[in-house]
């Protein structure tokens, strides 16, 4: 069976930067992203980094179509305060929080072919798709996706990605993981908000809509390295 692994990685830098900062736009969803690869919403390619996507999941599962550069190392997280201390802090309290809570995230080639995902990641219910896990080779269109989790991407031939551990950073190794993304199926009916930090994205600022005064929080720093191994089984 094939895999991604982990080794020492240290915990993630945060840094807050304004969206009027040269090379720091964001793009929050308009209307309701898509869960197949012909409805994921589009974001044009350009010169500018692209350092978050904001929504709201309803049930359902948000694709986005990005432009990554080659060569350039990509990285994706829901981690950020509101989700490390906001969420926790309000389970404590008993308030109820507009945020999802329990997210995962998945990445997949212009095809829709997988390439890698994550549920749970740094301790919490939060997932990364860590800087140095994929860097393309060439420079082109992706489809990055977060859903609940529970609810995940499959194929003709079945799931795409496995789901236990939880924790794992796994690559297409699903049953259905040769084949290109379907759709998503499973019974999380979730709703909140959320905010993705990426690294390694580029798009045109004309075409970001609603650009939010401040970016939140990127992760910037990965420590020791983020190897691919693959295994038959």
């Amino acid at each position: 069976m094939k895999n991604i692994a982990r080794t020492t990685v240290l915990p993630l830098l945060m840094v807050t930067l304004s969206c009027g900062q040269a090379q720091a736009i964001s793009f929050t969803e308009a209307s309701d992203a898509g869960e197949t690869l012909n409805t994921a919403a589009f974001i044009s390619s350009g010169m500018e980094s692209l350092t978050s996507i904001s929504g709201i999941i309803d049930g359902d599962a948000d694709i986005f179509k990005i432009f990554l550069t080659g060569g350039q190392t990509f990285s994706a997280t829901t981690i950020n305060l509101d989700t490390i201390i906001g969420i926790p802090s309000d389970d404590l309290l008993g308030s109820p929080t507009d945020l999802i809570a329990d997210p995962q995230l998945f990445l997949f080639d212009a095809f829709g072919k997988g390439i890698y995902a994550n549920d749970d990641s740094f301790g919490s219910p939060q997932p990364t798709l860590p800087s140095g896990g994929f860097s393309p080779t060439e420079s082109g269109f992706y489809f990055l996706a977060i859903s609940s989790s529970g609810y995940n991407p499959f194929s003709m031939g079945g799931d795409i990605f496995p789901t236990q551990p939880s924790t794992e950073i796994f690559g297409a190794t699903g049953a259905g993981g040769d084949s290109p993304l379907i759709g998503f199926q499973g019974t999380n009916t979730t709703r909140g908000k959320y905010t993705i930090s990426l690294t390694g994205v580029q798009a045109t600022p004309q075409n970001i809509p609603e650009p939010s005064s401040i970016l939140g929080i990127l992760a910037i720093g990965i420590l020791g390295t983020v190897s691919l191994k693959r295994t038959r089984g």
